[in-house]
């Protein structure tokens, strides 16, 4: 790079229990340029649920907290907007309070007029024209209008006033990138990286989590949020099936999981840091991805494919195009009966790969090229 970017960049919630695209392009962003990372809060609407109001609360105590630095260079300022647009009033004051939230939190950082906006939601796409930027990034990283609760017409909205404004839109997966393409000239292809030295510590001795070291049958793991894309009755019929294997599901559970005849040797662990991830992996036999077939599985990327794959753990999963790229190394599943039988022959050590295999298979596909490459493109506008 030439010279320091000053960036906003206008993501999700950074935690460390559920490190996207987003997060790792930030975080590396972060290390070379002045960025603030700014949290615009979720597309969705609220729900009546104590996991809802639990995170309204934490957001509002963001808004009285001062700038947190949770590594070195990456400043995040969190917003709180308002989540009903179609009321009188309220996008004036979600727009007012929030240009002015950033405004001050970038004269803090030292932020010059020189800016890059860097967007992977669209939620500030009727503004962000405001605060004057020199180019507009838009890192799309997901089907955003085909989330749960979602006011479609809203999001679409949004999305396309982003898309209009950008100066360059990336796409992790070739379904997206096929979209974007019909209706923009500025489309780049951008597929998700993996960190390959992380995860692949899950393919040599070490240390299991007490949670799981002690449990006596093979195990089928899963980790990621558990949301209304994973498919719990799938998962359970593998349980019903192998009813001599503990499948542990690790990750925030956001779905009603009590609308689910669940077999008890299923185990749900809750959420756990990207660190212990490896440690956790190293004790599986078999990871699954279990998803529903919908709209915004079709147009994604997984990057726990990748994840899993550095692992060196043998992989069943569900058949959607960005996974279908991989089934030299992964066994794709085009049906509930399918599935079960390739979890069958991985748990007997009939995969269709070895863990060498697999770890090669992204050996190349780091963070560190997808990073570079993007930047380079950057760059050049």
């Amino acid at each position: 790079m030439k010279k320091k970017w000053d960036i906003i960049y206008i993501g999700n919630e950074y935690g460390s229990d559920n490190r996207t695209s987003s997060h790792h392009i930030a975080k590396r962003l972060a290390k070379n340029h002045n960025l603030l990372y700014v949290e615009a809060s979720g597309l969705r609407k609220p729900r009546a649920t104590g996991s809802d109001f639990g995170k309204i609360i934490t957001r509002i105590k963001k808004i009285f907290s001062p700038i947190r630095i949770p590594e070195p260079g990456l400043r995040i300022r969190s917003l709180f907007i308002l989540p009903f647009p179609n009321l009188p009033i309220i996008p004036f004051f979600n727009k007012v309070f929030t240009l002015f939230t950033i405004k001050r939190a970038a004269k803090k950082c030292g932020l010059s007029d020189n800016l890059i906006i860097w967007c992977t939601v669209p939620t500030l796409a009727g503004m962000i024209q405001e605060l004057n930027p020199n180019i507009i990034v838009y890192y799309c990283v997901d089907d955003f209008s085909a989330l749960p609760d979602v006011d479609i017409s809203h999001i679409l909205h949004l999305d396309e006033t982003l898309s209009k404004n950008a100066d360059i839109i990336f796409t992790p997966s070739m379904p997206m990138f096929e979209k974007k393409s019909k209706l923009y000239d500025n489309v780049q292809l951008s597929p998700h990286g993996v960190d390959v030295e992380h995860f692949s510590k899950a393919s040599v001795e070490g240390p299991i989590p007490n949670e799981i070291r002690d449990i006596k049958t093979p195990i089928i793991g899963f980790f990621g949020l558990i949301e209304y894309w994973i498919d719990i009755e799938l998962v359970s019929k593998v349980a019903r099936h192998f009813s001599d294997v503990t499948i542990i599901m690790i990750g925030r559970v956001t779905v009603n999981l009590e609308l689910y005849n669940i077999p008890k040797n299923v185990k749900f662990v809750g959420q756990k840091t990207y660190e212990l991830l490896p440690d956790y992996a190293r004790g599986f036999d078999v990871a699954i991805i279990p998803y529903v077939l919908n709209d915004q599985v079709f147009n994604s990327n997984p990057l726990k494919l990748r994840e899993y794959l550095a692992t060196g753990k043998p992989v069943v999963s569900v058949s959607c195009p960005e996974i279908d790229k991989y089934a030299h190394v992964v066994n794709v599943a085009k049906s509930d009966d399918e599935f079960i039988k390739f979890v069958g022959q991985s748990l007997n050590g009939q995969s269709i790969s070895t863990s060498k295999d697999r770890i090669n298979s992204i050996a190349s596909e780091t963070w560190e090229a997808r990073y570079d490459k993007i930047c380079s493109i950057v760059e050049k506008i």
